[in-house]
């Protein structure tokens, strides 16, 4: 387990099925996480189950420190040659939101992931009326590093996606 100052990063479990299906099917959750509302539109639950626990080997449940679960986090799109991945995070109860919960939580993951994984580069992608992931990124030392014009349609409308970058060699000053 790894532990933030006030949250902690366990092993997705099978109990936890339940509230993160809940989660996924809930407008404002999707919306802030993809644009997208609900995101498990075509999906059962086992395909949920399936995509939790087989394909996305590398997400993890964010717990308040009295351990009921608030969130998940993880990382994909990991090029083993140029020591880099992307990671994501999602808080999914609402009484946790703006809080700092999500920033604790990226933090020791951070630091995980560039100390015992020895990641040397870590991206992450949101949609740019997301302003409360992008300043969680930015208040860590990531960087925006690019735009993707219109990747993300939201409502109707279409809107950029900002790409964001943190380097090993700037974690240590900045985290």
């Amino acid at each position: 387990m790894l532990n933030g100052k006030r949250t902690q990063i366990r092993p997705l479990e099978m109990d936890d099925l339940d509230t993160l299906y809940e989660w996924y099917n809930d407008h404002d959750f999707s919306y802030w996480v993809s644009g997208n509302w609900p995101l498990t539109t075509l999906l059962r639950r086992e395909d949920l189950e399936s995509k939790l626990f087989e394909e996305d080997a590398n997400r993890y449940a964010i717990t308040d420190l009295q351990g009921s679960l608030i969130g998940t986090i993880g990382f994909d799109q990991v090029n083993i040659p140029a020591r880099s991945a992307r990671i994501y995070v999602g808080i999914g109860l609402q009484d946790y939101w703006g809080k700092g919960y999500g920033t604790d939580a990226l933090t020791a993951f951070i630091r995980y992931l560039f100390g015992q994984w020895n990641f040397r580069r870590l991206t992450a992608e949101t949609w740019v009326n997301n302003t409360r992931a992008l300043s969680c990124y930015q208040k860590l030392g990531f960087i925006a590093e690019g735009r993707l014009r219109e990747a993300y349609y939201v409502e109707g409308q279409y809107f950029d996606a900002i790409i964001l970058g943190l380097l090993k060699k700037d974690e240590v000053v900045r985290l």
